[in-house]
């Protein structure tokens, strides 16, 4: 195997890591949960870091759940490939996506969860991988997906749990 192929494929993917276990970590501490989680209000009065904390709030397990699955699996891909740019897109689209939920979706008084970052990361994933079989249905599919649950204003995916949440497929 080449030098730079073994390094790739070794690569402990810190900052994955580290985002997945912030994101279970306030799962289980409500008051974390409430100093990180979009709050319209208090992002309207200063507190910008929550355009960026509130991807780590879930609210439910089984949000979670889905959101760390591709989340994992794109965060890999991506920072094994390298880390400097799954760090450089997660601070690009971490804000990106707040403010726009904070200019587009004016009702939307809360939000939480890692699904916009998690998407943004597979489609950049795909991208990566696209001479490799399959990848390049991502490309094709992850668009659908979410054209579908903007219409429908439904997920395609079974949630298990009631949870206090409405998806937000504009993320």
């Amino acid at each position: 195997m080449e030098k730079g192929k073994k390094t790739m494929m070794t690569r402990v993917p810190i900052l994955t890591f580290s985002i997945g276990l912030a994101c279970v970590v306030t799962l289980f501490f409500p008051d974390i949960t409430n100093s990180l989680i979009f709050d319209r209000t208090a992002i309207a009065n200063g507190e910008i870091w929550r355009l960026f904390s509130s991807h780590c709030v879930h609210f439910t397990g089984n949000h979670l759940v889905y959101n760390l699955s591709v989340f994992f699996i794109a965060g890999l891909v991506v920072e094994r490939h390298s880390s400097i740019q799954m760090m450089g897109l997660t601070i690009l689209m971490a804000p990106a996506i707040g403010l726009a939920l904070f200019y587009f979706k004016p009702g939307m008084a809360y939000y939480g969860g890692l699904s916009g970052i998690a998407c943004g990361l597979i489609y950049y994933a795909a991208l990566i991988r696209r001479k490799e079989p399959h990848w390049h249905l991502i490309t094709i599919g992850l668009p659908i997906k979410i054209a579908i649950e903007l219409c429908f204003n439904a997920s395609v995916l079974p949630y298990w749990e009631n949870g206090p949440f409405v998806m937000m497929p504009v993320s």
